[in-house]
């Protein structure tokens, strides 16, 4: 018996569990919020294709409007109420049970707050250890260093042959390239750590459910 077997066995008990709510079961008004978002966008692709810009943006507007209206609705605290009841004390419930069952399995008493606290130091180390990112952070930072110093030099040179209204056009469209790959950057790292590192979260999932047998069950028995 490994800690190995008993995160597998963890990953199979969440599959096992619907983290989703189907669409019937939706309230009312997120069943028009998501048809909406998706009558929105459709149509707004369709105008990026048909080069008609503006009346893009305006479609895509109106649906950040709506998004807002509708999570204001979602927020109100009949809805939230709603919610809690029918979705996430079941989900929450499930979750628990799952993993208090597990724990029995492998002979681990809910009660023993030290031997939880081991298995939340395993799955910590067991991450860190299995983080595709962390032996490439420091060559990228050695990069950096080299990188920096030259584009500061090219920049010099280019400043010392042009005009300043040259030099405010390159550094706006410098700080735009920057901005944008930044965003692109931060947009596409989770996908590529979900598809790249698919156990990351499920650590930081196990993690938190260990956290939560210790908070709400552990006194109980």
């Amino acid at each position: 018996m490994r800690f190995s077997d008993f995160f597998v066995a963890y990953k199979i008990g969440l599959k096992e569990i619907k983290c989703t709510i189907p669409f019937t079961r939706l309230p009312l008004y997120r069943k028009v919020a998501v048809i909406l978002v998706f009558v929105f966008t459709i149509i707004g692709l369709i105008l990026m294709l048909l080069n008609n810009k503006v009346a893009a943006s305006c479609i895509w507007l109106v649906e950040i409007i709506a998004v807002s209206f509708f999570s204001v609705i979602d927020s109100t605290k009949r809805n939230l109420k709603m919610m809690l009841e029918q979705h996430y004390k079941p989900y929450s419930q499930k979750r628990m049970d799952m993993i208090i069952v597990l724990l029995k399995e492998y002979k681990v008493d809910i009660a023993d707050i030290g031997t939880i606290d081991l298995l939340i130091q395993e799955t910590q180390k067991e991450q860190a250890r299995s983080d595709y990112a962390a032996p490439l952070k420091t060559p990228l930072k050695v990069l950096g260093t080299l990188i920096f110093p030259i584009i500061a030099y090219v920049v010099q040179q280019i400043g010392d042959s042009a005009t300043q209204d040259e030099m405010i056009i390159m550094a706006a469209r410098l700080i735009i390239i920057i901005i944008m790959v930044f965003s692109a950057i931060l947009a596409v790292r989770p996908i590529i750590k979900d598809l790249v590192y698919q156990d990351y979260n499920k650590y930081n999932d196990l993690i938190s459910d260990l956290m939560q047998v210790k908070i709400f069950y552990s006194n109980v028995h």
